[in-house]
């Protein structure tokens, strides 16, 4: 590919664009954009686990306990945290 111009649009802004506009972009430019939505994605896919891992980590013994009481060794229990309704499998 032959370098190019810094005037490319960034996600941010192509996410505010026509489609129009977006089609009259050079094929560079796309490939470019279709690469950073792929590297954003794998960005929030990696928060994501993060975030699901630590609230596994908060609530893990709260469900053990949930669970002995309710009399299950396994299965989805509910409790609150707060004003937070937590389902917990």
């Amino acid at each position: 590919m032959s370098p190019l111009p810094n005037n490319r649009p960034s996600l941010d802004t192509a996410r505010r664009m026509a489609v129009a506009d977006l089609l009259a972009l050079p094929a560079e430019h796309l490939a470019l954009l279709q690469e950073d939505a792929r590297g954003a994605l794998d960005t929030a896919n990696r928060m994501r686990d993060w975030i699901e891992g630590t609230i596994a980590l908060r609530y893990e013994q709260r469900a053990v306990g949930a669970r002995a009481a309710a009399g299950k060794d396994t299965g989805t229990v509910r409790f609150l945290d707060g004003t937070v309704a937590v389902s917990y499998t």
